[in-house]
């Protein structure tokens, strides 16, 4: 935990994320549940990388989420990193891509279908070129006849990256951002589609 402090430095509350799933007893595939802590370690055994990914917190109060049924499926198709930090005299080795790339790896293995992450604008190339396509919001079509879904997080981007064939980021015509198509059965963004304010039109 010492180290994820360096992943935002101005956070009051570091391990608030975290807590929970670090309360959970270790449990393969993963190392707890649905959530995944790795570390990266130098020669001598000293962890100078760490990572802590899991569910999404926002989908659990997002207001077109709750009561529905389908806060179970998207929580076995999404995961966030909630950070990632490598101890300041190691950064430049790879050591963060190295974990990020890991945590894919792992979930993808498990069906996950996207992964995301929050971060300041002056990452945006870094994750870049880890393959994440950032933007101000994210939009989700879900299926019918769940609405579009959407999220912002105030001056920061998120990040995403598709972990299976199934999700892709489609470019729909007058809507904000691209629409996060195919991460459920059923919500596939037809090529034509278009948005009008409110939610998808086909």
């Amino acid at each position: 935990m010492d180290l994820i402090r360096h992943a935002d430095p101005d956070d009051p509350s570091p391990f608030h994320a975290v807590r929970r799933t670090l309360s959970l007893p270790p449990e393969p595939p993963l190392s707890h549940q649905l959530d995944l802590c790795l570390i990266a370690e130098d020669r001598r055994g000293k962890a100078v990388g760490a990572l802590v990914a899991g569910p999404p917190q926002w989908l659990m109060a997002h207001p077109g989420l709750q009561n529905s049924s389908l806060m179970l499926d998207l929580v076995h198709r999404i995961i966030m990193i909630h950070g990632v930090a490598v101890a300041p005299r190691y950064r430049g080795r790879g050591l963060g891509r190295a974990l990020i790339r890991q945590a894919e790896q792992r979930y993808r293995a498990l069906g996950w279908g996207l992964s995301m992450l929050i971060h300041a604008p002056s990452l945006a190339t870094y994750y870049e070129r880890l393959g994440y396509v950032s933007h101000p919001a994210l939009m989700m079509n879900l299926p019918s006849p769940h609405p579009l879904i959407g999220q912002d997080f105030l001056d920061m981007l998120t990040a995403l990256k598709p972990l299976s064939p199934d999700v892709r980021l489609a470019d729909v015509a007058f809507a904000p951002a691209p629409v996060v198509s195919g991460v459920l059965p059923g919500s596939q963004v037809p090529e034509h589609a278009w948005f009008d304010g409110a939610g998808l039109c086909y």
